[in-house]
This record gives C-alpha cells, sequence and structure tokens, in this order.
C-alpha cells in the first residue's frame, strides 16, 4: 500500500494550489469537528482550516517553522511522543520516513476521517499494507508528483483518505492477525496465546493447544512480531489459515 522513501528527512512543501484545494475537500471540515493537524509545514492548509473549524489542534516537530505558523496555536513536538487527543479527523502531510510509525500511533485513537499526503500507493504485500487493510477503509484521491512540492521530493506522492474499519465481519484469522499488531513488542507464541485466550475466552492451557496446531515455523514463533519480516508475516498468516 505505501512506499517508503527512508532517505527522505527532510521537509517538502505543498505548493499545488489544486492538490492543497482537494486536500481541503476531501477532509470536508465542518465548524464543529475537531482536527488535528500533524506536520502543517508553512501552514497552507492550517490557513484554511482555521477558517473551517472552531476546534484545530496543530503539532510541528520543526522550531524553524515558527515563523510561518505564529497565527495559530501550535504544540512544537514530535507527534510520535505526543498524546493525540480526542479528535474526530485528521490531516497530514509528514515526511513519508515516519508514514509506518505514525500509522501505528493511531491505531488507538478513534476518528472519523483521516487524509494524507504519503510515499504513492503500492499495492505490493508489505507489512504494512497488511495492517491497514486489516484496520481502515482507504481510498487513492490522487496522485501528487514532485512539482507539487518545494523543494520537490524524489518520489511520487499519493493523497489519501482513510476511515476505520468495522471489524465486525471479520474472519477470527484476520481478527488475530489485526491483534498481532497492538501486541508487537511480546513474542509471537505469546502474543498468540494472549489473543486465543482473550477471543475465544479459553485457558492458557487451552490456547498453547491451538497454537500447536498452526505449525508455526520456531524461528518466527520466537520472534516478537515488530521484528518479523514481510515474508514471515504471510507465512504466519498461512500457518494460521490451515
Amino acid at each position: 500500500m505505501f512506499k517508503n522513501d527512508t532517505n527522505f528527512l527532510d521537509q517538502h512543501f505543498l505548493v499545488d494550489e489544486e492538490i492543497i484545494n482537494k486536500f481541503i475537500d476531501s477532509a470536508d471540515v465542518k465548524t464543529t469537528d475537531i482536527v488535528l493537524e500533524v506536520g502543517p509545514g508553512k501552514g497552507v492548509l492550517t490557513s484554511r482550516l482555521n477558517k473551517l473549524t472552531n476546534n484545530l489542534i496543530v503539532v510541528e516537530k520543526d522550531v524553524r517553522l515558527i515563523p510561518y505558523l505564529k497565527d495559530y496555536n501550535v504544540t512544537y513536538r514530535d507527534v510520535l511522543y505526543y498524546d493525540i487527543p480526542n479528535v474526530n479527523k485528521i490531516v497530514t502531510s509528514l515526511p513519508y520516513s515516519i508514514t509506518e510509525p505514525f500509522i501505528y500511533k493511531i491505531l488507538d485513537v478513534n476518528f472519523d476521517k483521516l487524509v494524507m499526503m504519503c510515499g504513492k500507493l503500492d499495492n505490493n504485500n508489505t507489512k504494512l499494507s497488511i495492517m491497514c487493510n486489516l484496520y481502515f477503509n482507504y481510498k487513492r484521491i490522487c496522485d501528487v508528483t514532485p512539482k507539487s512540492f518545494e523543494p520537490k521530493p524524489k518520489v511520487m506522492s499519493s493523497l489519501i483518505e482513510m476511515t476505520i474499519k468495522d471489524d465486525t465481519n471479520l474472519s477470527k484469522k484476520d481478527k488475530i492477525i489485526k491483534m498481532l499488531f497492538k501486541y508487537r513488542y511480546m513474542k509471537v507464541k505469546n502474543a498468540l496465546k494472549e489473543i486465543l485466550i482473550k477471543l475465544d475466552n479459553i485457558t492458557q492451557r487451552q490456547a498453547k493447544e491451538i497454537i500447536t496446531t498452526y505449525n508455526i515455523d520456531e524461528t518466527i514463533s520466537n520472534k516478537l512480531f515488530d521484528e518479523l519480516s514481510t515474508s514471515e508475516v504471510l507465512d504466519l498468516i498461512k500457518s494460521i489459515d490451515k
């Protein structure tokens, strides 16, 4: 789904008026919306959002941008270490190198809509795309060329819209995989045990018996889920799906 440029660490500011309009139109901000803007840059979206809602929260890491944002109430902090308050809409254009940790960050945030600029959508089966497909509905608003930014990035971008997916109809396998992303700092075998106990209301012993039937490769089973490569995650999914 997402394609990250891990060397992309600097600010690239959106300057294309057409894309800015699409960003704002997609967010569809109402006066009563509580909006979080992350990474406002020089404030091209901020100025418009501020006119649309009475409840705009802005978070920016780069203090060099203070002169551009002096008319707004901005918290200067790394969003990855920021406690996101109750909001119903999120608008962001972050450095693509932190797309994945930011997505992890919002897994526990209950919002109505996220509009985000990210690396161009990639249909490859990646660990990040697996997680996003389980947690979110998303659609591509448009692809964005480097000339829409100043300075120009090295990669194509996509403007996307995301909403939280209702997991009522998820299969048990998908519920397990989805929960593994929240238990990602546990060994896979221990995370699976906790998940099965929670999902099926069973004992530890019963959970261990079920895990044995999955016949998961021992190397995968003893790793933290967070340490698994995409291919290992795909192998794990196949094992649970048997």
